[in-house]
């Protein structure tokens, strides 16, 4: 996921409304966060029949966008002045920082494929070590950011049902033959605007069995990722377009 967080800018000279045009553009600064494929990851990486794919997530998934009802700050509800009818809202139930990946999982083999054993990890640049949450614990997260969000709290059940329906990959996943399964991973690490060579690792992956169905050998898939982080500064002139003046990388 694509984070931007807001950076506020030292400006020489602050200009009041009134002489906005004389005064010239203001200037303003943002922190930018750029994902992308490490050059040897294509996205896909096929061993012994079980081929595991990590499609770009350009947006947040429809699945994790729900219409929910609308509050103030101090929970009243908006309503419309006409008909009176709530206002509704997209709510989105990823809570900030969150790491998001889709997983499509081919089982190309004549067996059944268990991911019980399996280990999925993610690493930040530091080499610490991300232990993908639950459904149970991502759900949880996302209804604890919804009065952040202008959501009213009595639609947590309608967000958790919704949300509920999402497929994360886990343990209990389990891969028939000839079939695809997709579902998500989510990830909650302690810095993700660090950059450097992110990895999402998925180690002691079955792929073969014997006649009585027990494994005999197992794999890993690697897919790493490199992020950067850019300052972006703006120029806007009075009433007028934000226009990017520069962009630089940063540490």
């Amino acid at each position: 996921m694509h984070q931007i967080r807001q950076v506020p800018a030292v400006l020489a000279l602050v200009c009041a409304p009134l002489c906005s045009i004389a005064c010239g553009p203001t200037l303003s600064t943002q922190v930018r966060l750029d994902t992308m494929r490490a050059p040897d990851n294509t996205g896909q990486v096929s061993k012994e029949g079980l081929v595991v794919e990590v499609p770009d997530l350009k947006k947040i998934p429809e699945q994790f966008t729900i219409q929910a009802a609308a509050c103030f700050a101090d929970g009243t509800p908006m309503v419309d002045s006409t008909t009176k009818a709530p206002d509704m809202k997209d709510a989105v139930g990823l809570p900030i920082g969150a790491e998001l990946y889709q997983l499509k999982l081919s089982n190309q083999t004549d067996h059944v494929v268990r991911l019980q054993g399996a280990i999925i990890r993610l690493f930040d640049p530091a080499e610490n070590q991300i232990e993908p949450v639950s459904k149970e614990d991502a759900i949880a997260a996302a209804t604890r950011t919804l009065s952040n969000q202008g959501v009213c709290n009595s639609e947590a059940p309608k967000i958790m049902a919704a949300l509920s329906t999402v497929k994360f990959i886990g343990p209990n996943t389990e891969l028939l033959p000839g079939t695809t399964t997709t579902g998500y991973l989510l990830f909650f690490p302690q810095r993700p605007d660090l950059p450097g060579v992110w990895k999402l690792s998925l180690y002691e992956i079955p792929v073969k069995v014997d006649a009585a169905g027990s494994t005999i050998a197992r794999t890993r898939f690697d897919f790493a990722y490199l992020r950067k982080k850019f300052e972006d500064t703006y120029s806007q002139e009075f009433m007028g377009e934000r226009k990017l003046v520069s962009s630089k990388e940063i540490q």
